[in-house]
């Protein structure tokens, strides 16, 4: 059961909805909700580099000049988190940290059981106003289940979960009725494989892992040539979920460098908040 969420927050729009996600989870399990704002010192030296020249020999005081407003940009947005808060009866906490924001999340989500982020996230002064990789190196290294939130979601109360019976799907699967997060809901337990048998096997399994812990769950098995993103994203939709869980795959031969490629299709195309798991 979730006892605390670790909320990133860069005062983007999409920051906002993870705002206001964490709010709502936070309330219903009366859970702690801690705020973390960075400040990206090492991007900003490399953007002070390029604005003022010199290499390592740039300006010091135009460094100082950034890294101030970096940091009241950070308190603003930190205290509107309390605020917002307050108003909803919310235990909360804030943590302001310094350096390269996916790894200060890494380091402080130790100490919590969720972290949620932007589906777009835009911690990384260098990215000049894109999003960046945050999310995505997060999730290589995670300790604990991260959930991606996009910048507007429906209303749908049913969780999709894409099961095709890996480590990494079994460990979300765990992870999600650890949380406490499937409650009362509809899961829906999407199945793609080659052959119908092994479909419904996985499927079967995970419905029954779920029902064990007294969860309703319905299995859909997929036998399809189309793309598996294509076909998590495609259900999600159908079935009105509110809801994805998936195994954050990395690439066998070199997942310390990449997120599965499945994984980065649904974060980028998904309309509701995906929770990822290792």
């Amino acid at each position: 059961m979730l006892k605390s969420l670790l909320i990133g927050l860069d005062g983007s729009s999409n920051s906002r909805s993870v705002l206001e996600l964490g709010l709502r989870w936070a309330k219903r399990f009366d859970a702690l909700a801690v705020g973390i704002g960075i400040i990206d010192e090492p991007g900003l030296t490399t953007t002070g580099a390029m604005l003022f020249g010199g290499g390592h020999h740039w300006h010091t005081a135009a460094r100082t000049q950034l890294l101030y407003r970096a940091r009241h940009r950070v308190d603003l947005i930190l205290e509107e988190f309390t605020g917002r808060c307050a108003e909803v009866g919310v235990n909360s906490r804030t943590l302001e940290d310094v350096g390269f924001p996916f790894a200060q999340i890494l380091m402080e989500a130790q100490c919590y059981d969720l972290i949620l982020l932007g589906q777009q996230s835009h911690f990384d002064n260098v990215s000049r106003g894109e999003s960046d990789e945050t999310l995505r190196l997060v999730l290589q290294d995670s300790p604990r289940p991260v959930v991606a939130v996009p910048k507007s979601s429906g209303e749908g109360e049913s969780i999709v979960v894409a099961y095709d019976g890996s480590l990494h799907a079994a460990h979300a699967l765990h992870a999600l009725e650890a949380s406490g997060l499937a409650g009362s809901k509809l899961v829906h337990v999407v199945s793609i494989a080659p052959h119908s048998k092994d479909a419904a096997r996985h499927a079967d399994r995970a419905v029954g892992f779920l029902r064990l812990h007294g969860i309703e769950a319905l299995p859909h098995q997929v036998v399809t040539s189309v793309p598996p993103a294509e076909v998590i994203l495609n259900k999600v939709c159908y079935l009105e979920a509110g809801l994805l869980v998936l195994g954050a795959r990395g690439e066998r031969a070199s997942r310390d460098v990449f997120v599965g490629s499945v994984t980065l299709a649904v974060l980028k195309e998904s309309p509701v908040p995906v929770f990822c798991s290792y």
